[in-house]
């Protein structure tokens, strides 16, 4: 019994020493100071398309779609100014196509667009791929080092007034700083507390839109792994110059980043912050990195906000939240006056504006504010394998060429059009109005329009080439835009099909006839002002045969595809109906029953 006492006393007098450790522990973690929490937030606005003032668009609730107003400079700028007042450590960032998009934008190369965004008081960007389509002297004059490329330059072209980020495009010219960068790639800012490190990536389809875009300049063809590698050293860089937050801007699109994110090494970026898709991300992605990837829709119709909680030097939590821009959001007074000086020259009885552009002599002598047609139907390009404005732009093309075929190219721009009847979210009655302002909203181009010939497996060809840049699976195929418009085809594919066999039936529509590998058809498409007369190619695809231009009538100049919509409206040529041309048999979720207008990880072998 004694024997068992004594292992029992010392039991409780062990017993009785730890409590007293505990306590003492206790007590020292009750005095020692708590790890200073800080929280910085980031303001994400990508891809404003040159949308100065508040415009129709398409909104998703749940699986159906309406028609609201939304953006507009002076709501983004009251919006950003709320923001800015609660969350006064904040970081505002411009990822993707500003500076290009409508009217105003097109004919100034940009520069009415320059003044209302220098406004804003954004801190850092990231150029997007048509901010490079006024061509190679404006691209340097705009975002270059101007003391590093020196007579290349215009003194005209007006700048942003913060710094632009891209570590995937350097100088190509010889005796101008040859394998530079023409922009950063990296950068850190102190906000709150924290340090930040910012990796910027520019557009990577930029030589496919036009090689003469990317004239001086290399930039870096997507790889998957290539990017990673890029990424992950930028990033190690950053970590180890003691940035402890590190994000991603970028203007490869939410389905290459999203791949990116789960490719790269984990815990090196925090947040990519995507651009180029348009895509409204209400819920971050989550990746096997551990990034997160959000975007924030496009022209100015939405705002993205992330808080970064750190502890420690450590990213403890992220808070996303997309911000609509609508008109409950009252007009900032000193935006709205910036705004109407850039619509000035486009407004009003006497409007004369020349394309500053030697390759295509185009002058707007019209308000843009002109009601040029009516619409029964809806008109929008919301669609990524066929939509409305593509089918009736088509059409058009093809009754004025008077071809069996014609192809619209698959851009993303538009200002969806409400059909005559169609109630607006205010109760009024939509009439089908079109304005100048909104067909060059589809076209923000000097696109000219031209007919030629081509063999049928060719053309069959180009449309698979067109597939595979839409819904291919393997990211470093995808291209810019969504799939191209066609008329006087029944087309029938599988999109869950390997690249280049989506195709599974193709018939000439009028002809009711399948469309024969060795036979010559007639297309109307579109031409560029730069390509050469004796090129082969129209929208962007080779293998033509006899491409010429196609005359205007009026003005016995080639026709520009807005003054052929245009024209088109005036004489009766819309089609008063919707057609449905395509058939997809695998039946892949479209916007809005998918959350993505362009299915994120592509259709087959594993995709959507």
């Amino acid at each position: 019994m004694l024997k068992r006492r004594g292992w029992l006393g010392l039991a409780v007098l062990v017993t009785s020493m730890s409590m007293l450790v505990q306590a003492s522990n206790a007590k020292e973690l009750d005095s020692a100071p708590v790890a200073a929490t800080k929280t910085v937030t980031f303001i994400h606005l990508n891809d404003l398309h040159a949308h100065l003032t508040t415009h129709s668009d398409l909104v998703r609730y749940g699986e159906t779609e309406k028609l609201e107003q939304r953006g507009g400079m002076p709501r983004l700028a009251t919006l950003i100014k709320r923001l800015r007042a609660q969350y006064p450590d904040s970081v505002l960032m411009n990822v993707g196509d500003a500076f290009h998009g409508g009217v105003e934008a097109l004919f100034t190369n940009g520069n009415a667009i320059i003044d209302p965004v220098n406004a804003l008081g954004i801190d850092v960007g990231v150029v997007g791929n048509w901010d490079y389509a006024y061509g190679p002297i404006v691209t340097r004059s705009r975002y270059g080092d101007l003391k590093s490329m020196g007579l290349f330059t215009d003194s005209k072209i007006k700048r942003p007034n913060y710094p632009n980020l891209a570590a995937n495009l350097k100088i190509s010219l010889p005796f101008f700083r040859r394998g530079d960068y023409l922009m950063p790639p990296t950068m850190t800012m102190m906000v709150g507390g924290v340090k930040i490190g910012f990796i910027g990536i520019t557009s990577d389809i930029v030589p496919r839109m036009h090689p003469m875009l990317a004239f001086g300049l290399n930039f870096l063809d997507f790889d998957v792994q290539r990017y990673s590698e890029l990424i992950e050293k930028h990033a190690a860089e950053l970590r180890q110059n003691g940035a402890q937050v590190v994000v991603v801007m970028s203007e490869l699109g939410i389905h290459k980043d999203y791949a990116l994110a789960n490719h790269i090494a984990p815990h090196l970026v925090d947040v990519f912050f995507s651009a180029h898709t348009h895509e409204v991300v209400r819920k971050p992605l989550e990746s096997s990195s551990g990034a997160l990837v959000v975007e924030s829709g496009g022209g100015g119709g939405y705002l993205g906000r992330m808080n970064v909680t750190v502890q420690n030097g450590h990213v403890i939590r992220r808070d996303w939240f997309l911000y609509d821009v609508d008109t409950k959001i009252p007009e900032d007074a000193t935006m709205k006056s910036l705004v109407a000086i850039a619509r000035a020259p486009f407004l009003g009885d006497h409007v004369n504006v020349k394309l500053p552009s030697m390759a295509a002599d185009i002058r707007l002598t019209q308000s843009i504010d002109t009601v040029v047609g009516y619409t029964g139907v809806p008109l929008d390009r919301r669609n990524a394998l066929e939509s409305t404005f593509n089918d009736v732009m088509a059409d058009m093309m093809r009754k004025l060429g008077k071809t069996q075929v014609a192809i619209t190219p698959g851009f993303r721009f538009d200002s969806p059009i409400a059909a005559s009847g169609e109630l607006f979210e205010d109760n009024t009655i939509a009439n089908g109005a079109i304005t100048l302002e909104d067909v060059y909203r589809y076209f923000p181009v000097p696109y000219l329009v031209a007919t030629g010939s081509i063999r049928g497996d060719k053309l069959r060809q180009a449309m698979e080439m067109n597939l595979t840049s839409v819904f291919s699976t393997d990211m470093s195929l995808q291209s810019g835009g969504w799939a191209d418009g066609w008329s006087g085809l029944k087309v029938k594919l599988d999109l869950a099909h390997p690249n280049g066999s989506r195709i599974i039936d193709l018939q000439l529509k009028d002809e009711a006839r399948p469309l024969s590998p060795d036979e010559m058809v007639t297309v109307t498409g579109c031409s560029r002002p730069f390509d050469s007369k004796s090129d082969t190619t129209l929208c962007s695809y080779d293998g033509f045969e006899s491409v010429d231009a196609l005359i205007n009538p009026v003005t016995g100049k080639q026709w520009t595809a807005v003054d052929l919509f245009v024209y088109g409206l005036h004489n009766g040529l819309l089609d008063t109906q919707t057609r449905h041309d395509v058939e997809d048999v695998h039946h892949t979720k479209m916007w809005p029953r998918n959350e993505y207008v362009q299915p994120l990880q592509g259709v087959g072998n594993g995709g959507e």
